[in-house]
């Protein structure tokens, strides 16, 4: 990973530069999906799993799960099975009506290096559109 920095000083004949950073970025931990995207029809209440992986032997432990804004958005974590490493949250949305959901899951661990883990999680419910609405009729046309 290479990032560019501008820094700005007091000195006048250098009052900024950029620093050039270049290193390597360790991954701890492997979120799949990192944006959970949930859509469906009104009544129905979406569901799907979030995995979140230690990467190569770091220990991963966490500590608390907290939504943000949505009441309409739950989660639920789920601790590794006996042997294994990966965490899930199940992730679930209700609305009785049509509706744009959206909310960040924010995972707190145990790990100095990585504190926080954020999902972004979006559900959207849309009343089908039936054929008849869908389609223009034109005058002469039968469907």
């Amino acid at each position: 990973m290479i990032k560019k920095i501008l820094v700005k000083t007091d000195d006048p004949k250098n009052n900024k530069f950029y620093l050039r950073i270049a290193g390597k970025v360790k991954e701890i931990v492997k979120i799949s999906p990192r944006i959970l995207n949930l859509s469906g029809a009104p009544g129905q209440t979406l569901s799907d799993m979030v995995s979140i992986e230690p990467v190569e032997g770091d220990e991963l432990k966490i500590l608390d799960m907290k939504l943000k804004f949505n009441k309409q958005i739950k989660a639920k974590l789920i601790k590794p099975a006996q042997g294994k490493k990966d965490w899930q949250v199940k992730v679930s949305c209700y609305s009785d009506r049509s509706a744009d959901i959206y909310d960040f899951i924010t995972l707190t661990t145990d790990n100095p290096h990585k504190p926080y883990l954020r999902i972004r999680v979006y559900a959207i419910f849309e009343q089908a559109v039936s054929p008849e609405k869908s389609g223009s009729k034109m005058p002469g046309n039968k469907g």
